[in-house]
């Protein structure tokens, strides 16, 4: 899970293309992965889990939801954008700001 995760952050933080259906995909099967490991476990295997290692997995997991963010709000604004442009295009100017 940690490598998916890595391997989508870079991409995001290098402004690549990502295909998040691929990774959302890869994403699930791991963590449905990890979610029947944990069902196995008893109350004495939590004292053995690696701490550090789910530490580590949530510092990623948060630059991942950060970087994914970002790019939601950059795909919002140009939208915005976009829309707004295509508006302007459409009118004639007879309601607008200038029109009479």
């Amino acid at each position: 899970m940690e490598s998916i995760i890595e391997q989508e952050t870079a991409l995001l933080r290098e402004n690549r293309a990502v295909h998040l259906v691929e990774f959302n995909t890869r994403k699930q099967q791991s963590l449905l992965e990890l979610n029947r490991i944990l069902r196995s476990f008893s109350h004495a295997d939590l004292k053995s889990v690696d701490r550090a290692g789910v530490s580590r997995l949530m510092e990623k997991l948060e630059a991942n939801r950060d970087a994914l963010a970002h790019h939601l709000r950059a795909m919002d604004e140009i939208s915005s954008l976009v829309s707004r442009a295509m508006q302007e295009a459409e009118s004639d100017g007879t309601y607008g700001r200038g029109g009479v």
